[in-house]
């Protein structure tokens, strides 16, 4: 397998997403709701955070992190210093972190969690505010108000 090379904020031209869930329409629900304020996102999708982290490490700037972890992976993995020394945000879920949640006194847990069920206005409250793409005006099939879209499910 050839290691992709870094992608600096120079070379990125959209904002970069990571969701890490086992559960499918979970995946599905955040990458919508993220292409629906953002457009224009590189959304990448793993089965779990191990898996994630290459992708993570790999950009210099990452928007939000969905995780399906709890206080003791994202200490081992040091994911919330990670993802903050790229500016980005991260979000728990699943069910250690919501058991945590439900654990600890209002107000201490370090991280937020996307209970279920959610919403895409619980999703949308954690996005970036919405910006405006460049119209597209390259390419055979690029019209005026096309916008590149980017999924990558790599597990």
């Amino acid at each position: 397998m050839q290691d992709d090379p870094p992608v600096t904020s120079t070379t990125a031209k959209s904002a970069v997403y990571v969701v890490a869930s086992k559960d499918y329409l979970t995946t599905c629900d955040i990458s919508d709701t993220i292409f629906e304020l953002h457009t224009d996102a590189q959304v990448i999708c793993h089965l779990s955070i191990e898996a994630a982290m290459a992708d993570i490490c790999r950009h210099s700037t990452i928007a939000v992190v969905f995780a399906e972890a709890g206080v003791a992976l994202v200490d081992q993995l040091q994911l919330d210093q990670i993802i903050a020394t790229r500016g980005g945000k991260l979000v728990l879920m699943g069910t250690a972190a919501e058991a945590e949640l439900e654990a600890a006194e209002i107000g201490s847990y370090p991280w937020p969690v996307l209970c279920r069920p959610f919403s895409a206005a619980v999703i949308k409250s954690w996005l970036p505010p919405r910006h405006t793409a460049p119209k597209a005006t390259a390419g055979n099939n690029a019209g005026p108000d096309t916008l590149p879209l980017h999924l990558r499910i790599v597990d």
